[in-house]
């Protein structure tokens, strides 16, 4: 039997907006804070009322939460010269309510020399490497035909991890606090990147300045100007925070098809694929269930802006999928997956600096769709589904070397064939005002996860042994540098 879609089941636009206009009303949803646990909730309620049972995994961990930040030019008297602070740098560290008070000293591009800073505040470059594409990525497929991935990529993600300060040499230096300079980025896209998240809780206090800060605050090391260097940080090291998860049942018991996503996110974009999930449960639980064949795993997941503490060799799904392998391992007569489904940053419009760094703007295009397709039976069916989009830009890729961005890559590594929806906007980790909704595209949103609900079904109706296995993946050369 072929593929059936039932239209007037779909989630209509305003539906999708309503959900994203609610998600992005909680603020920033950092791991485990209370802004993140009443999004948690939304979903559950939302999941109930559609009839779907759920059920939590609490996670305790160390939560550090920035409560103030201030850079100023340091003075014996009441008046100092604040200066702007881009941002704070999360689980550096935190002062003392006065801060710390220090000569600068500039210690190169990252990771930084800080063999003479003990006792000063730090100054580190961070430069944005333009890192070939295919150094990352290899192409399958793409829609519309022409589309490419340029030759060169950078992404302020990227400079945070691959060139930023090692912190853990600072502290262990005697450094008392460090100032990271975004060095070729426009000030506006510099701006509240919350960046990096992937490094656990530190001590040595961090905060991010825009070039034109950072070019004064170096012209000020030379003249050993001191400076006020404030980060208020609350550190609760029995913290919680909850993975949400919830079961469709299909007629077929011994079959599931995993649907995930993460909840944590500073932004509109980063995370909303929640609103996905949300919209492929209404349409899948309106059906009867002899109309599903498999059952549908929608699993929300926690920990993605602290992956040390929740992952497990991995992105945070990892963690669920240790726990729960009576939902897919296929082992000791548990139900085994045959497909996952993976959303991530929904709708997103692209925004760039100009060549010269001086402006940031909306290219007036779509940010491409980077897809990640476990096989080439799965890229044909995403390719299929793509079908009377008028909002499209998707390139799909095959996982190389260690590299698959996102949630989705737990999956794959599981044994799991995968589709995985992971755009890559500059803005992604940014905290702007109104949390960047005005960055979002609904009705691109809305196609995106309409070919997610059509996908879905597609799959239902294609047999395990045409859904295939993973293909190893690419060999590339770094993979010889970077293991996870």
């Amino acid at each position: 039997m072929g593929t059936v879609i039932y239209e007037d089941r779909l989630p209509d636009v305003e539906q999708v907006w309503s959900w994203q206009q609610e998600l992005d009303g909680f603020g920033p949803r950092l791991t485990g804070n209370d802004a993140h646990k009443r999004l948690t909730d939304y979903f559950e309620a939302e999941l109930r009322q559609m009839g779907l049972n759920t059920h939590r995994d609490s996670h305790v961990f160390t939560k550090w939460e920035a409560k103030h930040w201030q850079l100023s030019i340091y003075s014996d008297g009441d008046h100092e010269e604040e200066l702007t602070a881009a941002f704070y740098y999360p689980y550096s560290g935190s002062t003392p309510e006065e801060g710390v008070v220090g000569e600068l000293i500039y210690c190169g591009k990252g990771p930084g020399r800080f063999r003479d800073a003990a006792g000063k505040i730090a100054i580190v470059d961070v430069s944005s490497p333009k890192l070939p594409s295919s150094l990352l990525f290899k192409r399958r497929s793409s829609y519309p035909e022409n589309e490419t991935l340029p030759f060169l990529i950078s992404n302020p993600v990227l400079s945070s991890v691959l060139r930023g300060p090692n912190l853990e040499k600072a502290a262990q230096a005697g450094v008392l606090g460090v100032i990271c300079v975004w060095r070729d980025m426009s000030e506006a896209n510099a701006r509240a990147q919350y960046l990096p998240f992937t490094t656990g809780p530190q001590q040595c206090p961090t905060l991010w300045v825009g070039k034109e800060t950072g070019s004064r605050l170096k012209q000020l090391a030379k003249q050993r100007t001191k400076v006020r260097l404030v980060l208020k940080a609350e550190l609760d090291e029995r913290a919680s925070s909850d993975t949400l998860y919830a079961v469709l049942p299909g007629s077929n018991q011994s079959e599931t098809v995993i649907v995930n996503t993460h909840t944590d996110g500073p932004n509109a974009c980063e995370e909303n694929g929640g609103v996905g999930l949300l919209a492929m449960a209404r349409y899948f639980s309106s059906l009867p269930m002899e109309q599903r064949q498999r059952s549908l795993v929608f699993v929300f997941v926690t920990g993605h802006f602290q992956i040390p503490q929740f992952g497990i060799h991995g992105q945070a799904t990892t963690r669920w999928l240790h726990d729960h392998p009576e939902l897919w391992s296929g082992e000791g007569g548990h139900p085994k997956a045959v497909a996952g489904l993976t959303l991530e940053h929904l709708g997103c419009k692209e925004w760039k600096d100009s060549r010269d760094a001086s402006a940031y703007r909306h290219t007036d295009r779509l940010e491409v769709e980077l897809v990640y397709t476990g096989n080439q039976a799965m890229d044909d069916l995403y390719m299929a589904s793509l079908s009377d989009r008028t909002k499209v830009r998707s390139i799909t890729l095959r996982p190389k070397s260690t590299i698959y961005f996102g949630e989705g890559q737990p999956l794959y590594m599981a044994g799991i064939p995968t589709v995985s929806l992971i755009p890559t906007p500059d803005y992604l980790c940014a905290t702007g005002e109104d949390g960047g909704l005005d960055k979002l595209d609904v009705h691109f949103m809305h196609e995106q996860i309409v070919t997610f609900i059509k996908l879905a079904a597609a799959i239902d109706c294609t047999s395990t042994e045409n859904l295939g296995k993973p293909q190893p993946h690419a060999k590339g050369i770094i993979g010889l540098f970077i293991k996870e």
